[in-house]
């Protein structure tokens, strides 16, 4: 592991992540590193809000557009392509820039997991059609009979970590809390600067979902589903890409199980309940520096921060 000091920023979805990013990326030296488990997929780009092709060539983004939408990514990916990407801005003198929502990334950072065997279609189809026959309540039922462990950490509401833990242990055989490194602490671990957009005005940050969802459909969300839907014919819900919030929603409208007055709706429901959880990550997490994303001297506010960290490493 390179020992080079960290910057994190993390928050909910629509605290404005993107352009603190921006404003950091011009005033230090920083590489970019996307922690965003659905930009990660070539073609997901209007309902992953990710950055425009003229933004990301002004402000280059890591870990972004690298895989196809029928691949599996993850945390133990995401965690070795940060080490990567972290010994390369090593060699030239630059401060990785972690900076996105997907918190379940973060944390593999700072409680690195084992070699977590991939799924497999054949696994993904029968949960996702156990979770179409019985519902989430009950598969959060059957993860807490096999992994007890697992369900403490996972909300009863976070479908896709539900998912993934229980296709761990159909395609392992072993419980997903059973790949745990045990021996997190014998690597001394990197200077960490933990920036965190902690809302404190709720509705605002509501208002702005609704908003974000809002300028999605009109940018042409359908379309693009559909173009992703033509483009590889065999993707449906049981894979991770198509999890994704807004990306979800718009599969079941285009195939017929959700009315076209419905989407909006669905789609805003299902944004805030992933603010909610990345929130209640937030909650349980070590030595964040917050901020109010609403607070006029944001930006002047976190610059002063990084100055005083990068002062003492």
């Amino acid at each position: 592991m390179s020992n080079q000091s960290r910057i994190f920023l993390l928050g909910p979805t629509a605290s404005g992540k993107t352009e603190l990013t921006k404003f950091c990326y011009d005033n230090f030296p920083i590489d970019i590193i996307s922690v965003d488990s659905a930009q990660v997929y070539k073609g997901f780009d209007i309902g992953s809000a990710k950055p425009s092709q003229d933004e990301l060539r002004k402000y280059p983004h890591q870990l972004v557009n690298i895989i196809d939408p029928y691949l599996a990514y993850s945390a133990y990916d995401f965690n070795n392509d940060v080490e990567r990407l972290c010994d390369e801005s090593k060699k030239i003198g630059r401060i990785p820039f972690l900076s996105g929502g997907t918190m379940m990334y973060f944390n593999s950072l700072e409680f690195p997991l084992d070699d977590i065997p991939a799924t497999n279609l054949e696994i993904r189809t029968r949960v996702a059609a156990d979770l179409e026959k019985y519902g989430l309540d009950y598969l959060y039922q059957k993860l807490n009979e096999f992994d007890s462990d697992s369900a403490r950490r996972i909300l009863p509401s976070d479908t896709q970590r539900i998912l993934r833990a229980l296709e761990v242990f159909y395609v392992s055989g072993k419980p997903l809390s059973s790949f745990y490194k045990t021996k997190k602490n014998i690597i001394k671990p990197p200077p960490l600067l933990k920036i965190a957009l902690f809302p404190h005005d709720r509705e605002k940050l509501h208002s702005l979902i609704e908003l974000r969802v809002d300028k999605m459909l009109s940018n042409g969300l359908v379309e693009e589903v559909e173009g992703i839907l033509n483009s590889h014919p065999s993707l449906d819900q049981s894979y991770s890409s198509l999890r994704a919030v807004g990306y979800k929603q718009t599969y079941y409208y285009l195939k017929g199980k959700l009315p076209k007055e419905d989407l909006r709706d669905k789609i805003v429901f299902a944004t805030r309940q992933l603010a909610k959880r990345q929130i209640t990550w937030m909650r349980k997490m070590q030595n964040l520096r917050l901020f109010d994303p609403f607070q006029e001297n944001l930006q002047t506010q976190v610059k002063e921060s990084i100055n005083t960290f990068l002062d003492k490493h």
